[in-house]
């Protein structure tokens, strides 16, 4: 089922009470919910020449990204432009994609990712996985923390249309409810679900993660999907969002189990602290340059949601097309010193 947004919600910056309950249910029951209707035609076309256009460049080459060297080929994790007017209100400051956000993981539930999802003609199919593993690994560790067992979600997948996605253009493949098998839990590190055929039958036929222009797709990303061949002949752009409960206090959105009091006050008081790597606390905002403020930081989040957000300094760029899956999700580069070498 899709659903709508209506003129009135939009006006309202709010989903309807009712329907705001049905497509979390969908999402908590199924694993998505596709949501019609979000995203303007005029920030469509703006985001879609801007994602072609980089896509050929980053292809220019014919070499394959590292990221097609992982997952497939054709299959583009691309940097999104992070400067006006490439930074679209109506996708990382639109109230009613932060009301459902609300909805399924809480207030306090923070942006974490902003990029892109390229599937070009001639891609393959990738391997079956799943995007996140479980919060709680057991259902005493779960009831511990006072949660149900399987538990929900701390992370949604915000997967959004530019144009209509469809199996002809290489829509996702999906395994609607294997969010929650739970055997996924205790594996170890290097287990793949190609290796566990019946659990795969068990969750069983997949469907098409079909989505009109300008809709989302939320979803869990602990459902099983795979991005699969693009057999037309135009490139498919796919902008993806993802946001985290305020309970994850790691830069990659997983909860941090062993955090120090004293880490976790600091990271109460300054909303831009995250657990690093290392174990360190430091900045884990996403990096935009200073002419998208108005846009990203001229009004708070009327539903409590976190744009995680900072802007570089005027002597500084953000380069989209490098370093995308990093933290801050590009690379800042000094503007001075690129001149001076250029």
């Amino acid at each position: 089922m899709t659903y709508t947004v209506t003129p009135q919600e939009h006006q309202a910056g709010a989903i309807e009470t009712g329907k705001l309950g049905n497509i979390a249910q969908a999402i908590d029951a199924q694993g998505f919910a596709v949501v019609e209707g979000l995203i303007s035609t005029e920030s469509q076309k703006l985001l879609m020449d801007s994602v072609l256009e980089d896509a050929a460049s980053v292809r220019a080459d014919g070499e394959l990204t590292p990221h097609e060297q992982i997952t497939g080929k054709g299959h583009l994790q691309l940097g999104l432009r992070r400067f006006a007017p490439y930074v679209c209100r109506d996708l990382l400051a639109n109230p009613l994609i932060e009301h459902i956000v609300s909805a399924v993981l809480g207030e306090g539930a923070w942006l974490g990712f902003y990029n892109g999802n390229v599937n070009v003609p001639g891609s393959v199919s990738q391997p079956l996985h799943f995007d996140r593993p479980y919060s709680w690994k057991t259902p005493e560790e779960a009831e511990e923390n006072g949660q149900r067992w399987p538990p929900a979600t701390t992370t949604l997948s915000c997967s959004i249309a530019l144009s209509d996605i469809v199996e002809a253009n290489g829509a996702t493949e999906i395994y609607p409810g294997s969010q929650y098998e739970t055997a996924v839990a205790q594996w170890k590190l290097g287990d793949r679900l190609s290796d566990h055929a019946e659990l795969i039958e068990r969750w069983a036929p997949p469907a098409r993660m079909e989505i009109p222009a300008g809709g989302i797709c939320f979803r869990d990303p602990r459902m099983w999907h795979r991005g699969m061949p693009n057999p037309s002949d135009k490139t498919r752009p796919m902008i993806a969002l993802t946001y985290h409960s305020g309970l994850a206090k790691h830069w990659r959105g997983t909860l941090v189990k062993d955090m120090s009091t004293e880490d976790r006050k600091r990271c109460e008081q300054d909303n831009s602290l995250r657990v690093m790597d290392d174990g360190s606390l430091g900045d884990g905002r996403l990096v935009f340059e200073a002419n998208t403020a108005e846009v990203l930081a001229g009004e708070p989040s009327p539903h409590g949601i976190d744009r995680n957000v900072r802007f570089v300094d005027e002597e500084q760029h953000v380069d989209h097309l490098h370093d995308a899956h990093l933290l801050g999700g590009a690379r800042v580069v000094d503007s001075r010193r690129e001149s001076t070498t250029a």
